[in-house]
């Protein structure tokens, strides 16, 4: 068997190979199907090949690949990692079988170029930490923490940790035949997301709070994490590649350091401080999933935007009424201009007050559904809210160029929410 295909093959004496899903420099991982389970059970099962065969040691062999596996089904007991289901060797290969998460990997979720908005990174990063937290109790190096290693699972949006380095690790070894390890032929990791230590084959807790912290540096820069490593340094340069708040960059930079002992020691520690980061959030979902930001699109804006004029031209015509009476057809041009100069100061008034509020928006984003937030999803101050209004009437001058503005952009920003740094979101 060593080496042949396994599809169509029953392993274990139940479990029927279906499909390859992937391979590797050790291993392969297959689905297939248990039938020692009624219906179509799907489980996921993963062959791990030996690099050395020789009978005096494959017994430390066998020792080794039980004693991790046992630490896998430990594991298992949390909602958020795949059960062990089985484990055996047949004809001198390892084998594993586990429970089959249904969901997509966070690699789909990621591409070149997107940046994902520091809101959402601050929860990912919280979802994960989370149950690396369960891991790291366990006295546990994950090792191969990546975005192809964490799957989000249909069922409740959760993320799921797969693929453990420690039992991949066991098929590298070579032991002699005291049952000593004297080497190992592959470093157990992924470039860009292991650190200097793991690489030296010294992998420690905190090396899987570096592979964390590559993860949401990808997904805020849309950079792949080897083009941010500095190739004389080793140390990480990101800072210049996307804007985000200073409290969150300075957890990223402790949990992304060079130096093991200048980061976070463990998930519980990371974990306290995203929790810090969380509470300064607008909205935090009660589950952990990361949140959705919905940016409001351009009709919804316009509606909103039609209510508020309506509010300030009404409010206008009744000033003009009150001060000067019924219009004089005489002196139209008066009567516009002191209607345009009530409006604008109206409006100045009316729209930086509202958006500064505990409302976060105007009469017409309330009833829409939609606020106004800076670019870390607070309040905007009273001094943002004058420069988006006075940047707002900038883009009427210009013929309303700049709010079409928000049809090109990721986050809908028009000119006037580039202008004061504001998003417009949704609350739904």
């Amino acid at each position: 068997m060593p080496g042949i295909p396994l599809i169509g093959i029953t392993l274990g004496g139940r479990y029927y190979v279906a499909d390859k899903l992937g391979e590797g420099g050790i291993g392969e991982t297959y689905i297939a199907i248990d039938r020692g389970q009624p219906g179509n059970y799907q489980c996921v099962i993963k062959r791990l090949k030996p690099q050395s065969t020789n009978q005096s040691t494959m017994r430390w062999l066998q020792q080794s690949f039980e004693r991790e596996a046992t630490t896998l089904q430990k594991l298992g007991t949390n909602d958020q990692i795949p059960r062990l289901l089985a484990f055996f060797e047949e004809n001198q290969e390892f084998f594993l079988v586990q429970e089959f998460i249904d969901g997509n990997n966070l690699r789909s979720e990621l591409s070149p170029g997107r940046q994902w908005h520091e809101t959402q990174v601050i929860f990912l990063l919280r979802d994960i930490l989370e149950v690396l937290q369960f891991v790291h109790h366990q006295k546990v190096i994950h090792r191969d923490l990546k975005p192809e290693n964490l799957i989000r699972r249909r069922s409740d949006q959760k993320i799921v940790l797969i693929d453990f380095g420690a039992v991949k690790e066991v098929s590298t070894q070579v032991f002699n035949t005291q049952g000593q390890v004297v080497s190992t032929t592959f470093v157990i990791g992924t470039p860009g997301y292991m650190p200097a230590e793991q690489l030296r084959q010294n992998p420690m807790l905190c090396s899987d709070i570096y592979a964390v912290g590559m993860i949401a540096l990808e997904a805020l820069t849309g950079i792949e994490p080897k083009e941010l490593l500095d190739s004389y340094t080793g140390n990480v340069i990101w800072r210049n590649r996307v804007y985000v708040r200073n409290d969150l960059a300075n957890v990223l930079d402790m949990m992304v350091h060079y130096h093991p002992n200048q980061r976070y020691q463990s998930a519980s520690q990371a974990l306290l401080a995203v929790q810090e980061l969380t509470k300064t959030l607008y909205n935090v979902p009660p589950s952990s999933t990361t949140p959705l930001i919905k940016y409001a699109g351009f009709w919804r804006r316009l509606a909103a935007d039609f209510i508020d004029k309506t509010i300030l031209i009404v409010c206008s015509l009744f000033l003009e009424f009150i001060q000067f009476g019924a219009p004089d057809s005489k002196n139209e041009a008066e009567f516009w201009g002191r209607i345009i100069a009530y409006y604008v100061l109206l409006g100045f008034l009316y729209c930086p007050v509202m958006e500064s509020s505990r409302y976060q928006g105007t009469l017409g984003k309330m009833v829409l559904g939609i606020i106004v937030t800076d670019m870390n999803g607070n309040k905007v101050s009273w001094e943002q809210a004058v420069k988006r209004y006075i940047s707002k009437l900038l883009s009427y001058i210009t013929i309303f160029i700049g709010f079409f503005i928000g049809g090109f952009t990721n986050r809908r920003q028009t000119l006037h929410d580039k202008v004061s740094r504001c998003l417009v979101i949704r609350k739904d």
